[in-house]
């Protein structure tokens, strides 16, 4: 039987800061699939210091940072940081524009003031105390900027805003080749996210690495996401899945659409491909 390599995003498909956790429906989705003889990965827009608490999920191997950094079977197989001069080029830009970003390392994503605020309110969960807040952020890897340290490389870097037209304007000052996703649109907490990358690599190239790495190809392939920097994986994937809470411009990539996050998504998606029974 041919094996199946499944990828899956985190925030909004694996990951809810409703719950700020994973679903267990998801988590035994995964174990039956592999045991099923199915490989799975995190293919994330995190970079890896925002992924320490999925680092000892049963899973495969991880792309992070949108494709920027890639690990099989406990392997670091490619390695693509920003250069810091347009790390700084795009942060003066961001601030620029008013708004706010964090820059995505490998120990720990770095927020100016405004970022970290509309970190703390992402991460919150509901929680009103801020000291709990603060605890949410700090388990995903999130750090005011004053604790990163140079050497850091920065693998992506997330932009903040409460007016969705600043993304179009900052998008058009973004030096060469970098480009801008939005990722989160919340019209009650006003709170829009958006990610900067280099426009010559995406999930989906992450992918194809992995892919290349197994000798396998597309057709083996199966993508499960809801945002808007998923579109390349589902679009290019064998199988291309939209969360239900997903995007409308996810959900018209998609071949299927499963149900919510925390209405058991992953392990409807899992069934529906096949890798699993479907006995919860």
């Amino acid at each position: 039987m041919t094996t199946k390599y499944i990828f899956l995003d985190i925030d909004g498909t694996l990951y809810s800061p409703e719950i700020n956790d994973t679903p267990a429906s998801a988590r035994k989705a995964i174990h039956e699939a592999r045991a099923g003889g199915a490989k799975v990965f995190l293919c994330t827009g995190r970079s890896l210091a925002e992924c320490a608490k999925y680092l000892g999920y049963e899973v495969d191997g991880f792309i992070f940072g949108a494709g920027a950094m890639i690990y099989a079977e406990r392997k670091r197989i490619y390695d693509h940081p920003i250069r810091r001069e347009d790390v700084l080029a795009i942060k003066e830009q961001i601030h620029a524009h008013g708004m706010g970003y964090s820059c995505e390392g490998t120990a720990g994503a770095y927020c100016d003031d405004y970022g970290y605020e509309c970190v703390l309110v992402y991460f919150s969960g509901g929680e009103k105390s801020r000291e709990k807040q603060i605890e949410h952020v700090m388990e995903n890897g999130f750090y005011p900027e004053i604790y990163q340290h140079e050497d850091d490389g920065i693998y992506k870097i997330c932009c903040y805003t409460n007016d969705n037209e600043d993304f179009d304007r900052l998008e058009k000052d973004l030096p060469k080749p970098y480009i801008l996703t939005i990722t989160m649109r919340d019209p009650r907490t006003r709170n829009h996210i958006a990610e900067i990358t280099d426009s010559n690599i995406n999930k989906s190239t992450g992918i194809r690495r992995v892919l290349d790495y197994y000798h396998a190809d597309w057709p083996d392939s199966v993508a499960i996401g809801d945002s808007g920097n998923d579109i390349s994986m589902i679009r290019d994937c064998g199988i291309g899945i939209a969360m239900g809470n997903a995007f409308p411009q996810v959900k018209e990539a998609a071949d299927w659409v499963t149900t919510d996050i925390l209405d058991s998504g992953i392990y409807n998606a899992f069934v529906h491909i096949g890798v699993i029974s479907g006995r919860e």
